[in-house]
């Protein structure tokens, strides 16, 4: 993505990192803070959080930020504990959801102040225009009804093998003998999908779209939209079919009932029940008029709560108000220094 920011104008500098654990990445990011002298450093993913914590900590950065993404779970509790023992290091960690900052309260704990829930937004009028493709173009022809998600294929997280066990079971349905399953996006599972796809007989009914960079034209082919992951954070390619007027269907996990609103935008289902999930895509797909409602009072949530402007103005607002705090403490320092001097 670096060559996007490069093109808008944003100065970017990498690190380099050749994996997760490359030891060599913390000390360059002490040169480059130390170079640099930032004002304020706001961390994302857990790596980032507690590197950035100790060395801001040793620079004595003004504002330190940390950020969590997701229902975080770790396999080892050496990591939960490093967490924990650095956290009260910043001056506050943002969260993308309230489930998020509920569970972070719950493993982590610390001052509830310090954690600030600012949702995810994307480019509202990204997703409202027209599309210019046609079914033909993925390889799907007119009149099938389409159930598509886009995400990173990678299980048992995503819960696509309850999905692809759902449309099983849809195909059954009476109308529905010819709907087709359209997965955007690539990941580690799947050769397994493809293989599970194969072996519940339903292949010729599935569509792996790969990785795409049009999304926003993929979108408006679907009639209806789900995510049936088993963790979320927050869901933000949910936001993205609401603001394509898409109907949704995902399961009530994570940060993911902040953004469907049962009975309103969408339907809530329990995760990994393959039954409830066949079902609520049958009542979508064979009720235009609540599939539409459902499509019209999703694009209305996403304009007014999930837009890029009311993200990025929370973020504003929140290193303003971080920094105002700096400078006042360091208004009164040198206030009580001046006093004692005098003395």
């Amino acid at each position: 993505m670096g060559g996007e920011f490069r093109d808008r104008g944003i100065r970017i500098l990498a690190l380099g990192g050749m994996g997760k654990w490359d030891v060599r990445v913390p000390f360059r990011l002490w040169r480059v803070l130390r170079r640099e002298q930032p004002d304020i450093v706001h961390a994302f993913l857990f790596l980032a959080n507690i590197a950035s914590r100790i060395i801001g900590r040793v620079l004595k950065v003004p504002v330190v930020i940390g950020s969590y993404r997701g229902v975080e779970i770790y396999g080892k509790w050496p990591l939960a504990l490093i967490d924990r023992v650095t956290s009260s290091w910043v001056h506050a960690s943002t969260c993308c959801s309230w489930a998020v900052r509920r569970s972070v309260l719950a493993r982590i704990g610390g001052e509830k102040g310090k954690y600030v829930v600012i949702h995810n937004g994307i480019d509202i009028l990204r997703f409202e225009g027209k599309t210019s493709l046609s079914r033909a173009d993925i390889g799907i022809c007119d009149g099938v009804p389409i159930i598509g998600t886009v995400c990173r294929l990678d299980e048992p997280v995503k819960g696509i093998t309850s999905l692809l066990q759902a449309v099983q079971r849809l195909l059954n349905m009476p109308g529905l003998g010819h709907a087709r399953l359209l997965l955007v996006g690539d990941g580690p599972s799947r050769c397994k999908l493809e293989d599970l796809a194969k072996v519940l007989g339903i292949a010729d009914h599935v569509v792996f779209a790969g990785m795409r960079r049009d999304v926003e034209k993929i979108l408006p082919l679907m009639d209806l939209f789900v995510s049936p992951s088993q963790y979320e954070g927050f869901g933000i390619a949910i936001v993205e079919a609401m603001a394509a007027a898409r109907p949704v269907v995902a399961t009530a996990v994570g940060g993911i009932p902040e953004i469907v609103i049962r009975g309103e935008t969408g339907i809530l289902v329990p995760p990994g029940d393959v039954a409830e999930l066949a079902d609520a895509m049958c009542r979508v797909l064979t009720d235009p008029k609540t599939s539409a409602a459902y499509g019209s009072a999703g694009m209305r949530r996403a304009r007014e709560q999930f837009s890029m402007a009311t993200a990025t103005k929370r973020h504003e607002d929140l290193y303003e108000n971080l920094f105002s705090v700096y400078a006042i403490q360091e208004r009164q320092k040198i206030g009580v220094a001046g006093s004692a001097s005098q003395s």
